[in-house]
């Protein structure tokens, strides 16, 4: 007797301990809302003008690019007829150097930082013209990426493979939104002279859904927060899962206070 007297305090203290740590966990365990504070929050209208405007991404010293030259193997950095992701495992690309240029097979160091995708094609069609007739050159950058978090089927960081993505087919790539989605505040981060400029794109409404389906930019994040819906359930999983816990402890007393 004098031993179950001694046991069963520091059970009960071990009972208390565990319920106190497992509520306090649950009870922070809640959905966390990215981006709710707004950054460089403007009118939306002057800041699609201002700020996201169309325009092809624009190629900066430190990016990898391919250079394809059609029937050209030997000249080519990365190949038409190979897929960019095993260039990318490979090492068949070209660093762009903190002067803006790369050393080409033949033609030497050209200047590509500054100029767009198909300002870059132009400048090397002709400098191979030199060698070549009528050369067919195809480049790619291979380190542009977008960001794509919160309500959506597939979030992740996404490589822009063509010069010209839209906000909604990336959301597409992520395949689509989840129904907890807040379609009407779909935000697009996009970095400014440093700063974080913040569009607000309402899906839910055709004309917005249509005059803000943006080109995406390099390292621009796209945010779809989680609407009421989902914080109401949240609610109630976390009290379905304390209601369990609590049963749960309450059979293991009843079994060890017999």
């Amino acid at each position: 007797m004098w031993s179950d007297n001694v046991k069963h305090p520091t059970m009960t203290h071990k009972l208390i301990c565990l319920l106190v740590s497992t509520l306090a966990f649950v009870s922070c365990s809640g959905p966390q809302l990215l981006f709710e504070s707004p950054y460089q929050r403007l009118d939306n209208r002057n800041v699609l003008r201002q700020y996201f405007r169309p325009m092809e991404p624009i190629i900066q010293p430190g990016d990898k690019i391919t250079i394809s030259i059609w029937g050209h193997d030997e000249l080519s950095i990365g190949s038409v007829n190979t897929s960019f992701s095993s260039n990318e495992a490979t090492g068949k690309w070209v660093v762009v150097d903190n002067d803006g240029e790369v050393n080409l097979p033949q033609i030497g160091r050209i200047k590509v930082a500054g100029y767009d995708i198909k300002e870059v094609n132009y400048l090397l069609e002709e400098k191979y013209s030199e060698l070549l007739k009528d050369p067919i050159i195809n480049v790619k950058v291979l380190n542009h990426f977008v960001t794509v978090l919160g309500e959506v089927n597939n979030p992740g960081k996404y490589q822009l493979d063509n010069e010209q993505v839209s906000l909604v087919q990336m959301i597409g790539e992520a395949k689509g939104l989840t129904p907890y989605a807040k379609g009407q505040d779909v935000k697009v981060i996009r970095k400014v002279n440093n700063q974080p400029v913040e569009l607000v794109v309402d899906f839910t409404d055709l004309a917005s859904f249509t005059d803000y389906n943006i080109i995406l930019q390099p390292d621009d994040i796209i945010y779809i927060g989680a609407n009421k819906k989902k914080g109401a359930d949240e609610k109630l999983r976390r009290a379905t899962t304390i209601t369990g816990i609590l049963t749960g402890l309450a059979v293991v007393a009843s079994i060890i206070f017999k």
